[in-house]
């Protein structure tokens, strides 16, 4: 009786050899799109939290300084939020007795880094502010670089600062 033998043909060889790359190839492109994903998801993150700092920045007004502060500091690292704290009275009562009346709002950001839960963020922003030596609220334009961190899986402002 004759036993079966089991050998390997070149054509099974060859199906096998290119069902084993497509395989190879599909992982690594599952891997790569589901990394976009995350940066893509990371980069819409980044820009709203720059977004509504910068918002609650230029939106500051002396009635309403209190709030919008407290707001400002939620979106705070711990090192700048000691920075915004340890300045918050002196602008607060500066913004009240100047009869300060700002908005604004951002109408651009761009990313310009993003890596290892760090991000640098530019945003553009237009506003208006009046106060009681103005007779009419004056058109603002505004640049800011925001610096943002992750902690505990929130984007928080690290540093912000108005750029040329």
């Amino acid at each position: 009786m004759s036993r079966p033998t089991a050998h390997l043909t070149w054509r099974s060889g060859a199906v096998l050899l290119v069902v084993t790359a497509l395989l190879a190839f599909s992982g690594e492109r599952a891997l790569a799109w589901q990394g976009e994903r995350a940066r893509v998801s990371d980069e819409k993150a980044v820009s709203a939290a720059a977004t509504a700092e910068v918002e609650g920045l230029i939106d500051i007004s002396g009635s309403t300084s209190k709030t919008d502060m407290a707001e400002l500091l939620d979106g705070a690292t711990a090192g700048f939020r000691s920075e915004l704290e340890a300045q918050a009275d002196r602008l607060q009562k500066a913004l009240a007795d100047n009869a300060v009346k700002a908005t604004g709002e951002a109408v651009s950001t761009g990313v310009v880094k993003l890596a290892d839960e760090r991000a640098t963020v530019i945003v553009a922003a237009v506003g208006t502010v009046a106060n009681k030596s103005t007779k009419d609220a004056e058109p603002r334009n505004y640049r800011l670089q925001v610096d943002l961190q992750k902690v505990d899986g929130a984007w928080l402002v690290s540093g912000l600062e108005f750029v040329a």
